[in-house]
């Protein structure tokens, strides 16, 4: 019968570690259940193997899901939100957390509420959790509200794991072959037709422009990092500017096959986090108010900030949402279902694993067609290096006369 690790808490907020011996998972948390006490961790035994990760092992996408499914246990065991909270400090070791969770755990010690501590560490917690927490609170549901902001966080933390996962070959393939271009042009161009300019005969169209671009990364490799470093300066500094920011996010969309996939992360986002607020009791031009930061495209957060306004003015969700041409036909009618039923929440949650599967697919393809792009990329350039270099020693003898 194999032996389980677990972590463990009392009603009381007491954390407790042991060991138990049980048939699977499911058989040693009933037996802990019995015994009055509920795990936050549970681990087949294996020598050498840490029973739990320190929180501040992870960063900040994978731990804010695991304390907020943990914050989400505790205060559904019924344990004081205090004692919980001590709980999960003692687990963590890096020290900006660490101070953060314990002012909060001091402000609800001093009468404050869950909901208004963790708004005054927005560095932390983003208002989207404040707001779900508030909500819980005011609703008698926090341990719901905790639970289900936890599914969002954990949800939003697979799909960005997802997508970088996809990209990462992709990426390194760039890096490499770009390096591989600047390696031939700065070091061996230059080695090899250096003899060129001994031969006092004007020299083909390609090779000159080859000759002049390896020179100037061989002499002013140096100005053209400045100029880099000093482009991206100063694109950062506009794209921090609202009308930067609507530039880019304008002109996002309108890429082709790209601007697809971020409409529609931006669409999931929408859909997804607006599930969780009305699923959490917050009216829907507040929820509105909320979502629109957070939907990651400044022009769909501005169709949202006017459909929230209209909303305020008694127009139904669906109707303030049908004006916006950025916003599909389809998730418009299925509002409308939704607001029709009374199951707006699922009906958006539906809506959001549907756009993730076409997220997915798209990016699949794009990904399939990303990888012969840059091969076939690297081949022309590479080929072009070389014909560049051939070309006066196909016609030597004329240049040589």
């Amino acid at each position: 019968m194999p032996t389980y690790r677990y972590t463990a808490v009392t009603r009381a907020g007491i954390e407790k570690k042991g060991t138990l011996d049980a048939e699977n998972p499911p058989s040693a948390r009933r037996k802990l259940h019995e015994e009055g006490v509920y795990p936050l961790s549970l681990a087949e035994s294996r020598e050498g193997e840490r029973l739990f990760p320190s929180l501040s092992l992870l960063g900040r996408q994978e731990f804010l899901p695991l304390l907020t499914r943990q914050l989400s246990t505790l205060v559904g065991a019924g344990v004081p939100v205090v004692s919980a909270l001590s709980s999960l400090a003692s687990q963590i070791d890096e020290p900006v957390s660490r101070r953060a969770i314990g002012e909060i755990q001091e402000s609800v010690k001093g009468g404050s509420s869950l909901g208004r501590a963790i708004e005054s560490h927005p560095d932390l917690f983003p208002e989207l959790y404040a707001s779900m927490v508030r909500a819980g609170e005011e609703s008698g549901m926090l341990p719901l509200s905790l639970s289900r902001l936890a599914d969002h966080l954990e949800q939003q933390a697979r799909t960005r794991n997802r997508v970088r996962a996809a990209l990462t070959y992709p990426i390194l393939m760039a890096v490499v072959a770009t390096l591989v271009v600047v390696f031939l042009l700065s070091v061996v161009v230059p080695k090899i037709v250096g003899v060129y300019s001994h031969l006092g005969h004007a020299l083909p169209f390609p090779t000159r422009v080859l000759i002049a671009v390896s020179g100037m990364l061989s002499a002013g490799w140096w100005a053209l990092l400045i100029l880099l470093a000093g482009g991206v300066i100063l694109g950062r500094r506009y794209l921090s500017t609202d009308r930067g920011k609507r530039t880019r996010d304008s002109m996002l969309l309108r890429l082709p096959l790209v601007g697809r996939v971020a409409h529609l992360s931006a669409l999931s986002r929408f859909c997804r986090t607006l599930s969780t607020l009305v699923a959490g009791a917050i009216p829907v031009d507040r929820a509105l108010r909320i979502v629109a930061p957070v939907v990651g495209n400044i022009v769909l957060s501005e169709h949202i900030d006017a459909a929230a306004a209209r909303v305020v003015e008694g127009t139904p969700l669906s109707e303030a949402l049908r004006a916006h041409a950025e916003i599909p036909a389809t998730l418009v009618q299925m509002v409308a279902v939704g607001e029709e039923s009374g199951k707006l929440d699922f009906i958006l949650e539906k809506m959001a694993e549907a756009i993730d599967g076409e997220i997915e697919a798209r990016l699949s393809r794009l990904l399939s067609l990303l990888e012969p792009i840059i091969i076939l990329f690297m081949g022309v350039v590479v080929a072009g290096i070389v014909v560049s270099v051939l070309l006066p020693l196909l016609d030597i003898s004329r240049i040589v006369r």
